[in-house]
């Protein structure tokens, strides 16, 4: 199979919004050619790398369907199934006709429309799990999933001495990919995952979580003389905090147009389609952090957005904030251990429960998942009581 995106500038085809942006792929003697529903101008569009100059928003989208296509051409070329019609709904966002799919390729194209969504650290979990499932079994068919199949996969991951909530979190995931190929109504479900997690089961961690003092917390705030990178990773930590929390990637990655009328709006990424979006506001410590290294653009900070360039500025600042511990001799509550991004979220929620502040609205602070019935129903705080348990947590 072959597949290109591009402008099909013919006079012809000039509408009111612009040229259309056609795909057209072929294979097996076959080719089928059709619009992505996006029209632009001839003047805004690079030939050369066949995506537009200054359309930002449209620029993003065109390199999310090559990635797209470049992962299904792939896949073809490799000795999968996969039609001409499938490729052309995939890209569409209309997920039909894809029952010739193995379970294996299946979870490939869930991994790709992950990261179309860019949501590359789910997406990366789920290769990690995939790596396994393949190292196991080189291909599988839906058909082939069964509850003696995952046994000897789970046999097998526990004689190589994985954990227990290694074995789980493998499980898990190919439970999801299996549920959302039964979600579109392309298997029935025959529940092989039935009993496989016994004698797997992890119990809830019941203790206490790494976090900060409040005073070690004001000690970083006035911490000088730090290099580039360490202060670069300190004010990231510290903007973490002052966000309710929030996970690095998810400042990393944080649009222009989520901050409006000094406030600032998150949807988390690690909640995919069940997140909600919530705000908070943007305190003088923040914005003074965000003014700093802000650029205009799509995005507020101006660092790379694939997600090799988030790994990479993340172990960046995992080990510039182990250089600021060891020099100021940071102490991790309760009992020590490595200072990291995460321990800013637990520190947010430390210091608001050690406030008395409520439960439910310390997590709708820190955007958490609204899983029960109890809170589902209850009514969102006003902004006033919000705004004002943020500040007393972070000032």
């Amino acid at each position: 199979m072959r597949g290109k995106i591009y402008l099909d500038f013919r006079n012809n085809q000039l509408r009111k919004k612009g040229y259309p942006v056609k795909v057209s792929i072929s294979g097996n003697g076959k080719r089928k050619v059709f619009v992505l529903q996006h029209y632009t101008s001839a003047e805004n569009w690079n030939f050369e790398k066949q995506e537009p100059i200054n359309d930002k928003k449209l620029l993003f989208f065109i390199r999310r369907k090559k990635l797209q296509l470049d992962e299904l051409i792939f896949n073809s070329q490799s000795g999968k199934r996969i039609s001409l019609e499938t490729v052309k709904n995939i890209l569409l966002d209309l997920q039909q006709d894809v029952t010739d799919i193995s379970f294996l390729d299946f979870y490939k194209l869930f991994i790709t429309e992950l990261k179309t969504k860019n949501r590359y650290g789910n997406a990366y979990a789920y290769e990690v799990a995939l790596n396994q499932l393949e190292k196991f079994r080189a291909k599988l068919d839906f058909s082939e999933i069964n509850y003696t199949l995952l046994n000897d996969f789970k046999t097998i991951q526990f004689g190589k001495e994985n954990s227990k909530n290694t074995i789980h979190t493998y499980l898990r995931k190919y439970r999801a990919v299996y549920n959302e190929a039964v979600r579109r109504k392309l298997i029935i479900d025959k529940k092989p995952f039935d009993g496989i997690f016994k004698g797997i089961t992890v119990k809830s961690n019941r203790t206490k979580k790494k976090h900060l003092l409040k005073k070690t917390i004001q000690f970083l705030e006035n911490v000088e003389n730090l290099s580039v990178s360490q202060q670069r990773a300190l004010d990231l930590f510290l903007l973490q905090f002052y966000f309710g929390g929030q996970d690095l990637i998810d400042i990393y990655y944080l649009e222009s147009n989520k901050i409006k009328n000094k406030r600032v709006f998150f949807v988390r990424d690690k909640l995919g389609e069940d997140g909600y979006q919530f705000d908070l506001r943007i305190t003088k410590k923040a914005a003074k952090i965000i003014d700093k290294y802000s650029e205009p653009g799509a995005f507020v900070f101006p660092w790379r957005k694939s997600y090799e360039g988030y790994k990479t500025f993340r172990n960046n600042m995992r080990r510039s904030l182990q250089l600021i511990q060891d020099a100021f001799d940071i102490q991790v509550q309760p009992l020590g251990g490595k200072l990291g991004a995460k321990v800013a979220r637990h520190t947010f929620a430390t210091i608001g429960k050690q406030l008395f502040i409520e439960t439910d609205l310390l997590r709708e602070l820190m955007g958490h998942e609204r899983n029960d019935v109890d809170t589902i129903y209850k009514d969102k705080y006003p902004q006033e009581i919000r705004d004002a348990a943020q500040l007393k947590i972070i000032e």
